[in-house]
């Protein structure tokens, strides 16, 4: 692979296309997912202790996702 090449291939994308992922990611990570809401509400209608009961809950799910 010649030196033109190279900077071809690894060129960096425009400034404009750049704030804008930049921004999409950080409103992606900003947003609260699914899990997120779901403890919200259980916790809203049941109390607090239910809400951490659905938290430890989740995290055991993670724990055997991620050891699987």
């Amino acid at each position: 692979m010649g030196v033109f090449t190279f900077a071809l291939f690894f060129a960096m994308p425009a400034f404009e296309t750049l704030l804008t992922f930049f921004g999409v990611s950080v409103l992606l990570g900003l947003t609260p997912g699914p899990d997120n809401l779901f403890v919200l509400l259980q916790s809203a209608q049941r109390g607090w202790r239910a809400g951490m009961a659905v938290v430890v809950g989740l995290c055991a799910g993670l724990v055997v996702h991620t050891a699987a």
